[in-house]
């Protein structure tokens, strides 16, 4: 559901590094991140793209996702991720220890939760919109941190960050709410 927009950032500027995981989070760390640095041409300049999505279904409900043109028969929702965290939350039934069969999903919950103070309590759980929001923030903060570190490193490299939200509307309508540009 989010390649349309990978496609655009590659018609762009060419043939991209992802380190995207589940939520958009960017578990890649700085073994990853260095990989996609000694992937990139030797200009020494850095265009990242970091971003959650939600989708808004033609009823205007969010994380409902329906797009019959494309061949969707029934509804789906986006970001999975996020909304079974939601469930999970609601529910009082939020598991976070360590998964190994779920690697991804374990550390996206305690991440969220570490770096924004998600609240998890089931009287005041929150919604998606808001979970989806704490991605975002999580996402923005772990870029920085990134490129503050490798900027330390390499004095002469150049980086331009984005980070914001991808929103999936009816029959493949696709938009971006771009929250920071730095």
């Amino acid at each position: 559901i989010t390649s349309p927009f990978e496609e655009e950032v590659e018609a762009m500027w060419g043939r991209a590094f992802i380190c995207g995981s589940l939520g958009g989070m960017l578990f890649c760390g700085k073994t990853g991140f260095s990989a996609a640095h000694h992937h990139a041409p030797i200009t020494g300049h850095f265009i990242y793209y970091c971003f959650t999505h939600i989708g808004i279904d033609h009823e205007g409900i969010i994380g409902s996702v329906y797009r019959t043109r494309s061949g969707m028969e029934e509804k789906t929702t986006a970001c999975g991720a996020l909304a079974a965290f939601v469930a999970e939350i609601a529910s009082n039934k939020l598991n976070l220890n360590f998964d190994e069969d779920d690697i991804e999903m374990s550390m996206l919950k305690k991440h969220i939760i570490n770096k924004t103070g998600l609240s998890t309590d089931v009287m005041n759980a929150p919604d998606l919109l808001k979970v989806t929001m704490a991605a975002y923030e999580t996402i923005t903060f772990d870029l920085e941190r990134h490129v503050r570190r490798d900027a330390e490193k390499f004095k002469d490299r150049r980086y331009a960050l984005f980070t914001g939200i991808q929103i999936h509307g009816p029959d493949g309508s696709d938009y971006c709410w771009l929250g920071k540009a730095s």
